[in-house]
């Protein structure tokens, strides 16, 4: 356990052991995800700052925001498809014929 971290084998396509894959500790995902609450977009100044405050590499604070960002942009395009779909249901069909 390294920092925290969780360690878990990585295995490369030709069956190759690379180096471990780490996970964040909870402590280390709550901090990440208060950030992310306040302020999606990630300037170099934060990410270097929340970096050393968790005890991460600055590209791993980075990539953590990348992919929750389109975690979250996942779940703003599913809420607004149901609700258009919704809306388009409570719609007569006549409407789009005239």
């Amino acid at each position: 356990m390294l920092d925290g971290l969780d360690e878990k084998d990585s295995i490369e396509e030709g069956g190759q052991a690379t180096e471990k894959k780490r996970r964040l500790s909870m402590h280390q995902v709550k901090a990440l995800e208060k950030n992310f609450d306040v302020g999606n977009k990630l300037e170099l100044e934060k990410k270097v700052k929340l970096a050393e405050e968790l005890g991460l590499q600055p590209r791993q604070v980075a990539i953590w925001f990348q992919n929750r960002h389109a975690r979250w942009k996942t779940n703003v395009l599913e809420k607004d498809y149901a609700m258009l779909k919704a809306n388009r249901e409570k719609e007569p069909l006549w409407k789009y014929f005239s």
